[in-house]
């Protein structure tokens, strides 16, 4: 489907402007001239509608845009609900909902310090990675320097650091829990080796594991903090690292199936690497069946080597059999709609977005148009509900019970 959101904001400001303008007029008209606009008004969105809104109307529902207040690029995203999810990224942003995108809240990350960070909205940080519990309780990592890990307990109006490295080659890649408790984090190699850390109280702490229980790196290895999503992690204890490189060659994947005490690597062939390509993000929907996407960040419109599917839980990768995503994609989630609905008449899909827009799959073999409106990562709600997050600030949503039907 070709992207609307031209013709979308066309309307919206449209219907904005007059609904405004109508208003203003019957405040200060009498009770019978107020009926006749009321007429008027309705006869143009009568013809406003079959002018710019037949297809607005479908894209509209599909991906409902908030204003967060911020211009910030949003890379790290968490659902919790339909009415909470945060979302972080640039300058040092982090901010929250708790009414479904209605308002956001823009919140300080203190007790941080660094090159570039004051408080507050700081060109020289970058939030990256997020995971929360709820309104309240919230981990966010840096990806750069300082390299840490930060929680607050009261909704970010106090933080902690939980976990620091001061190596200038730490650059945290992705965060992700398994369940309450448990849950990995990792970096780029430092010292040549590959750095995966663990938690198992909540991110109170931090422990990184013994690099002579990990695959050896290969040379210009490293992760993409795209979306926080290049580490995926299955429960109860299955976890999956996608890489890329400097290097030419095929990507590779780290998985582990007991929590990370022990990791396999394998390489994914229809993933290119190179110091701009390779593995972005990872998905899987049971302990088996996943999808690796990715391609070069420089090459939007690039759909050679930007997705690999996976029956075996990782140990081997193919093309899809009949289409792919459009160009380069930054993540990839599995939706399954709650019991009565569907998405577009299925009750389960994969979702994939990157900056040039999104594609869905019923099957991930066979890729649709979803719209062109670019996204940086994907989250899913525990409601069902589908929240992306990307440039300037833009955080969307969208709902199984409002999408169109095919």
């Amino acid at each position: 489907m070709r992207s609307l959101l031209g013709e979308t904001e066309l309307w919206w400001n449209a219907n904005m402007i007059f609904s405004n303008a109508f208003k203003a007029y019957g405040r200060r008209s009498q009770r019978g001239r107020c009926l006749g606009s009321l007429a008027i008004w309705g006869i143009f969105r009568f013809w406003l509608s079959l002018l710019c809104l037949t297809e607005p109307l479908n894209a509209f529902q599909e991906w409902q845009i908030y204003d967060t207040g911020t211009d910030a690029s949003l890379r790290g995203l968490m659902a919790i609900d339909d009415q909470i999810a945060w979302a972080c990224g640039s300058k040092g942003t982090v901010v929250r909902t708790i009414d479904g995108g209605g308002t956001w809240t823009k919140l300080a990350v203190t007790g941080l310090t660094g090159k570039g960070f004051a408080g507050g909205e700081s060109p020289g940080i970058e939030f990256r990675s997020i995971h929360a519990w709820d309104a309240q309780k919230v981990l966010v990592a840096t990806a750069g320097q300082p390299a840490r890990i930060m929680k607050s307990m009261n909704g970010g109006v106090e933080w902690v650091c939980v976990y620091e490295h001061s190596s200038p080659e730490a650059f945290l890649d992705g965060l992700r829990l398994w369940d309450e408790r448990t849950g990995l984090a990792f970096s780029d190699p430092v010292d040549g080796k590959m750095l995966i850390l663990k938690t198992d109280n909540e991110g109170e702490s931090w422990r990184a594991l013994d690099s002579q229980d990990l695959p050896p790196i290969e040379k210009g290895e490293a992760g993409f903090a795209a979306s926080n999503s290049s580490l995926a992690v299955f429960p109860p204890l299955h976890a999956w690292i996608g890489l890329g490189g400097t290097q030419g060659g095929v990507s590779r994947i780290f998985q582990t199936q007991n929590g990370g005490n022990s990791w396999t690597a394998n390489t994914v062939p229809p993933i290119a690497r190179n110091e701009s390509s390779g593995i972005f993000s990872v998905s899987f929907q049971d302990a088996l069946h996943g999808i690796a996407v990715g391609g070069n960040y420089r090459m939007d419109s690039d759909a050679s080597s930007n997705i690999a599917i996976t029956y075996d839980g990782g140990l081997s990768w193919q093309y899809p059999s009949e289409s792919r995503p459009r160009g380069f994609r930054s993540s990839i989630v599995f939706a399954k709609a709650p019991n009565g609905f569907s998405w577009w008449g299925h009750q389960s899909i994969w979702i994939t977005c990157g900056p040039s827009g999104c594609d869905w799959s019923p099957d991930g073999q066979n890729w649709h148009d979803l719209s062109d409106i670019g996204f940086h990562t994907l989250a899913l709600s525990s409601q069902g509900s589908i929240w992306a997050s990307g440039a300037q600030g833009r955080v969307a949503r969208m709902r199984p019970e409002t999408a169109r039907n095919n």
